[in-house]
């Protein structure tokens, strides 16, 4: 089975989420990934400011 591809602006709106106080549990069941995918994606986030981050979500949400 192939594995599954996330961009980036996805990545970093789960990652956000998470660093507003959502519970990687939540996102993982809402979101139908693993937990493992979910804190892997904060961890490798962790070095973009939180405030970037929202940004580039908020940016890539006024675009849909």
């Amino acid at each position: 089975m192939k594995a599954k591809r996330y961009s980036t602006e996805f990545k970093s709106s789960i990652a956000a989420l998470y660093n507003e106080g959502r519970s990687a549990n939540s996102l993982a069941n809402e979101y139908h990934l693993a937990v493992q995918t979910v804190t892997g994606w904060v961890k490798n986030l962790k070095s973009i400011p939180t405030a970037l981050i929202l940004k580039i979500v908020h940016f890539f949400s006024i675009r849909s």
